[in-house]
């Protein structure tokens, strides 16, 4: 049987576009992702939307080519909101030798994970925010969000410039998260010339604030500054206005975060946090993201969706400096660099990778406003 030279030619020139196609890469070993998260316990509600996040980019990592033709695979592991059994999973993480680790959230389960990381020499981007983590001197440790020593000033600032407050009472949840951020908020209210008039420890899982509602109550404090996890703060919030207090109440990112609003039921409303980036951030990348998360989810992402979703950009890049899908030289590549949605859609933002680990990409002061999260400005990065 002859083969004509034409139909040769056009067989190889078929063979030769389908090497190079996107479906190409399924040849190609595939990138493990480790994603350890609240998936149940008290930090459910923000350890599922993380998750939910993280698979969301590594679809769409997937569909434009995954990580240097590399398909992506994502594996969650349920931390159950307990730093023991998130040392746990993570160590059953490593033993699958992942090309990364994405999670968890919570800062105290970041504290006690991350030599385990370290050790094994593998990048873990978390979404914890307290402000010790980046502090260890871990080179394999990074966040997505913006950390307390970032987001505490511009509260401050409000509190003094725009409340004018005297007086404050602080509301503070006894973890690392908590802990950290109300040493920092202490000391830069100092410098502020605020009066802490009181100054309060809750737990994870509190449910009914009333006796600190009422010490602050009896303190006649201008302005209440809360840093507690979404579910307590809307307890604290219903608590607060049940009471009729008065006081402008201020905090973290998670004062005017979607779960917390939706649990909240109206309490939040007046609220005003510093945030990073969320679902309410006016960008026409994260309005579109926020679209087609509630399209297949059924809810609406906070930022801990998000900050998850904007990890996998983050290994995108690291990879390319690199030139190559190296798991060991993640973390190296990371340190210092920018990365930008023009070429890393997925980061939706211009984010830059600081030294030790955190990263710089602006912020926004919100407020809740008919049970939604308006931004009142911009305040760029350093």
């Amino acid at each position: 049987m002859r083969i004509s030279t034409t139909k040769l030619a056009i067989g190889c020139s078929l063979l030769a576009v389908l090497a190079a196609s996107p479906a190409a890469f399924a040849a190609k070993s595939v990138l493990e992702i480790a994603i350890p998260a609240e998936l149940s316990g008290s930090g459910a509600t923000v350890g599922v939307l993380w998750r939910d996040g993280v698979m969301m980019g590594i679809e769409d990592a997937n569909a434009k080519g995954g990580i240097r033709g590399h398909k992506l695979h994502g594996t969650a592991y349920d931390t159950q909101t307990n730093p023991a059994v998130s040392r746990a999973v993570i160590q059953k993480a490593l033993d699958g030798k992942p090309f990364a680790v994405l999670g968890p959230v919570y800062s105290g389960s970041v504290i006690v994970d991350e030599a385990l990381t370290q050790k094994a020499g593998i990048t873990e981007i978390m979404g914890g925010e307290a402000g010790n983590l980046t502090s260890q001197g871990d080179p394999t440790l990074f966040r997505t969000s913006l950390g307390q020593a970032q987001t505490i000033p511009p509260i401050i600032s409000y509190l003094k410039d725009k409340v004018h407050a005297k007086s404050v009472g602080a509301s503070y949840v006894n973890d690392d998260f908590g802990k950290a951020g109300n040493v920092l908020f202490l000391a830069d209210a100092k410098k502020a010339g605020l009066n802490v008039t009181t100054d309060i420890s809750s737990e994870a899982g509190q449910v009914t604030f009333q006796p600190d509602l009422l010490k602050m109550q009896a303190a006649k404090t201008d302005a209440v500054f809360l840093y507690d996890h979404e579910e307590e703060v809307a307890r604290f919030l219903k608590g607060f206005r049940q009471m009729g207090m008065k006081a402008a109440i201020v905090g973290g990112s998670t004062v005017a975060d979607a779960q917390a609003i939706k649990l909240s039921q109206g309490a939040a409303d007046g609220a005003v946090s510093f945030a990073g980036i969320g679902s309410s951030s006016p960008i026409p990348a994260i309005q579109s993201f926020v679209k087609r998360f509630e399209a297949k989810y059924k809810t609406h992402p906070d930022h801990n969706a998000i900050k998850g979703y904007m990890a996998v950009a983050m290994l995108q890049a690291a990879a390319d400096k690199e030139g190559k899908a190296d798991a060991k030289g993640l973390a190296a590549a990371l340190h210092g660099l920018m990365i930008t949605p023009d070429k890393y859609p997925l980061i939706m933002t211009p984010m830059k990778v600081l030294a030790n680990g955190d990263i710089d990409n602006g912020g926004y002061l919100i407020q809740v406003k008919g049970g939604k999260a308006v931004v009142l400005n911009y305040v760029g990065p350093k």
